[in-house]
């Protein structure tokens, strides 16, 4: 299996047999549409994480349609009411996954943080640049169910081995940081649901192993 061998590279612990379960059902991957949506609200959210007056913020959103894409959590940070908070910078690695997933990124390294690329494939908020004008300049090439679901069962093993090495007072292995494959993680179960059942919100996708 190509992500036990890309664990065990990564100088990551083997999980027990039973894990991963990544393909245990029959998944789907969300729109392209609802992935482009999401990468722009992260966009904001990372806005705002570098300081960012939130108002700013919510009138790019509003201009750009996307209000009724955020979640409770990210409208209290829009309202100004969460304060700002330098941590959320590491949705930055989400961010990466779903530019990952729409094809704007060749790679999603497990090895490597995001690319400086990534503020470049974004629209400019600081200019109000609007999303449409930015994707008339930016070609998809999206990735199909298989790839993604790959990289969602790499990406668990390599979360459940962060998760082992400190239960077990180790320091965590590979050459990134945990917070890389947790929020790339994040991304991924976030994109891929099993049909007939409801969609997790963002705010509720579980990172348990």
């Amino acid at each position: 299996m190509r992500s036990l061998a890309v664990a065990r590279e990564l100088g990551f612990p083997m999980p027990p047999p039973h894990l991963p379960l990544v393909g245990a059902e029959p998944l789907a991957v969300r729109s392209h549409e609802e992935i482009i949506e999401r990468l722009l609200v992260l966009n904001v959210r990372l806005g705002l994480a570098m300081r960012m007056p939130p108002e700013v913020g919510r009138a790019w959103l509003a201009d750009n349609d996307l209000i009724d894409c955020i979640t409770p959590s990210e409208s209290a940070r829009l309202a100004g009411a969460a304060g700002i908070d330098p941590s959320e910078q590491v949705c930055v690695e989400a961010t990466w996954a779903l530019a990952w997933t729409l094809g704007l990124v060749e790679d999603l390294d497990p090895a490597s943080y995001c690319g400086d690329q990534l503020a470049a494939l974004l629209p400019e908020l600081r200019t109000a640049e609007t999303a449409p004008h930015r994707r008339s300049r930016t070609a998809l090439e999206p990735r199909g169910l298989a790839d993604i679901a790959a990289q969602l069962d790499l990406h668990y093993v390599l979360t459940w081995g962060h998760t082992e090495t400190h239960l077990q007072g180790r320091p965590s292995p590979g050459p990134v940081e945990a917070y890389v494959h947790l929020e790339r993680r994040r991304a991924l179960e976030w994109m891929l649901q099993v049909p007939l059942i409801p969609h997790q919100g963002w705010d509720d996708i579980d990172l348990s192993t």
